[in-house]
């Protein structure tokens, strides 16, 4: 009974009230829980007084460490065109480049770009995985397991929409222009559509059949477009807000076309479509960067692309 009951405290140990063991992994999901116990011991050691014994608490981390690294090294190394897509698609919706990562992670410069390139013969230890998904605060087996660059639902798709239209419009691949409203002269075809009316005052009035009739809803600045984003559709962008309540504001995105002679419009989104707020925080960002940008020197974006490449050492072809 008693060889029975010490091993089944072997390895089992107890933190501010809670039980933990040490973990033997076999699998992904074991090697997170022995991640977490690993945690947990490094977390409590580190909060220990310096007159306090932590020789017991540093051999069970010790021993999770081993488990850990006996793992690993049956795992061997990652190679995985899931894993890359994945790195590739949380670097970009963070905003980091893939060198910015390697420095974040603590690899050398260009690691992660060879591992990552399509038909790389070079293959990602576990120890990278693990810091990555930590970094992004995912875990290692939907980092290398899910496909986390298709979108999954309309919000989704709606999101990488206007991530990618800001990456765009940042990186002057775009050249967004006014149809005014706010600042600039409203363009006649929103009053032919009947979508905008301007008072005495020339305040312009939004009438979008999707928001409450109850309030009076205005333009919060000037309306932008991209040409002939989609045929001869351009992409228009309409930010209201409310008279009454500075608070309630959005960003409504359309289509707008001229068809034998008449304007024609149709919904693309709208921020309201989702009451969480995650398009609308994007679209701000969006707009935010385009209004910025009417600031800025006008190039084309074959002429930015040029003068870019020149500034980077590159010479006139």
């Amino acid at each position: 009974m008693s060889q029975q009951f010490d091993e089944y405290m072997e390895g089992r140990f107890e933190l501010y009230g809670t039980e933990y063991k040490l973990v033997e992994p076999e699998n992904i999901d074991e090697l997170m829980q022995a991640f977490d116990v690993k945690y947990a011991l490094e977390t409590h050691i580190s909060g220990l007084m310096h007159d306090e014994d932590s020789s017991g608490y540093e051999s069970l981390l010790q021993k999770q460490i081993d488990y850990i690294h006996e793992y690993v090294e049956s795992l061997g190394e990652f190679e995985s065109s899931t894993l890359a897509n994945n790195i590739v698609y949380l670097a970009k919706k963070h905003g980091m480049r893939v060198g910015e990562l390697e420095n974040t992670i603590g690899v050398s410069a260009g690691y992660l770009s060879r591992t990552i390139k399509e038909n790389s013969k070079k293959k990602m230890s576990i120890d990278i995985v693990w810091k990555i998904a930590q970094l992004f605060g995912t875990d290692i087996k939907t980092l290398t397991e899910s496909e986390m660059w298709v979108a999954h639902t309309n919000t989704d798709l709606l999101e990488r929409f206007l991530d990618r239209l800001y990456e765009d419009t940042r990186d002057n691949f775009f050249t967004w222009e006014l149809d005014g409203g706010v600042m600039a002269m409203l363009s006649d075809r929103y009053k032919v559509m009947g979508l905008i009316t301007e008072e005495e005052d020339e305040t312009a009035v939004y009438h979008a059949n999707h928001l409450n009739p109850d309030i009076k809803w205005v333009l919060a600045a000037d309306i932008v477009f991209l040409e002939r984003f989609e045929e001869k559709k351009d992409l228009v962008i309409i930010p209201y807000k409310s008279v009454e309540k500075n608070r309630l504001f959005g960003y409504d995105f359309i289509f707008v076309w001229e068809d034998d002679r008449r304007w024609c419009w149709e919904k693309i989104f709208y921020t309201s479509d989702t009451p969480f707020g995650s398009l609308q925080e994007r679209a701000k960002k969006l707009y935010d960067e385009i209004e910025w940008l009417e600031f800025d020197a006008k190039l084309s974006p074959k002429v930015h692309q040029m003068i870019s490449n020149y500034v980077k050492g590159g010479r006139p072809e």
